[in-house]
């Protein structure tokens, strides 16, 4: 990991670099869909969406610690302090012009995250930008708020075969509960702006089925021309974790069902009668009986029991954060940036 430079340039601050922008976000639950949803947006000449910056996560929610931008000390602290992480060392941009940039032009915290995101897609000499994280579907009123002229898309999946892909992720929970309860929450927060202009909601299904249509149809709501390049099968970037590399394939129906022979019909009876009402909104039918009393009892027992295990292993993150809030490289570290997903803890 490479460090930011010892010293910043210390430029005037520019005007807000958020006025004005038409940011692309694309949230959801974990494997859901939404890298590919990124990987074929960006195959459009007119739009670069940078990967999961988790903004929210490791800048916003610490607006507290680090004090308002609009002292050039503060944004000193927090920007050498976010370029030390891999999730911005990740992003592929040269680290002594984006600090220079952020310390000019993120004065607010909406502005860095402006700032941020023009760096990437003038780095790809695009015109828009945006950014996929899907855990800020927690945070898409927040994100219109900021960027009222921008599109956030909601990439939904039908919640066994997201559960069935989380059980094989090495930061997905154990508990069957646990990633359904996720999809449900993260599902229902998306919800909060449905039907907003500019906020269409993307079936996976959908989308890998029809991808020509599917496409079309979202460019003209985001106001963008369809182009025949997000069809291309030739890849612009190479994944950077093995559970990002099916999204840089060419698009396959394959994955659509994948609950059928993943998981067991115990597993597939949690996930129904946990997010029932809520997959049935989105036309994803159960077709199980319903779980018994003894099952939701085993379900729950297994959920709390991984919750006090994760807790216990997550004590070192945790007390990382507490004593030094703002070294993020450090609690990073303590997550264990390889598998860390901004929902689940690992140690």
């Amino acid at each position: 990991m490479s460090a930011p430079p010892k010293e910043f340039s210390s430029g005037q601050p520019t005007q807000d670099v958020a006025e004005g922008l038409r940011p692309i976000f694309i949230v959801g639950v974990p494997r859901s869909g939404t890298t590919l949803l990124r990987v074929l947006l960006n195959r459009h000449p007119n739009i670069a969406i940078c990967d999961e910056t988790y903004f929210f996560f490791w800048v916003y929610s610490r607006r507290r610690v680090f004090g308002s931008l609009e002292k050039e000390a503060n944004r000193r602290r927090l920007v050498e302090a976010y370029l030390q992480t891999w999730r911005a060392t990740r992003l592929g941009l040269d680290h002594e012009r984006l600090a220079d940039r952020l310390l000019r032009e993120g004065t607010s915290y909406r502005a860095l995250f402006a700032s941020l995101m023009r760096a990437y897609a003038q780095s790809h000499s695009k015109e828009r930008t945006g950014e996929k994280t899907p855990q800020h579907a927690e945070h898409v009123e927040t994100l219109r708020e900021w960027f009222p002229d921008g599109s956030i898309v909601h990439v939904v999946r039908d919640p066994r075969d997201v559960v069935a892909s989380l059980h094989e992720m090495p930061w997905g929970h154990t508990s069957t509960a646990a990633n359904a309860k996720l999809w449900v929450r993260l599902v229902t927060a998306a919800r909060r702006i449905e039907g907003l202009p500019a906020c269409p909601t993307v079936r996976y299904e959908d989308l890998v089925e029809n991808t020509e249509s599917s496409l079309d149809a979202l460019c003209r709501i985001l106001g963008e021309p369809f182009d025949s390049a997000m069809l291309s099968e030739e890849a612009q970037e190479n994944p950077d974790r093995p559970w990002f590399q099916r999204a840089y394939q060419p698009v396959s129906r394959s994955r659509i069902g994948l609950w059928k022979k993943d998981l067991s019909e115990r597993q597939a009876r949690i996930v129904e009668w946990i997010a029932g009402p809520l997959m049935a909104a989105y036309g994803y039918e159960a077709n199980l009986p319903p779980a018994s009393a003894r099952l939701k009892a085993a379900a729950r027992l297994h959920n709390g029991a991984e919750i006090c295990q994760r807790k216990f292993t997550g004590l070192p993150r945790i007390w990382n954060r507490w004593l030094s809030p703002r070294d993020l490289s450090a609690e990073e570290a303590r997550i264990d940036g390889r598998h860390f997903d901004g929902t689940v803890r690992s140690p």
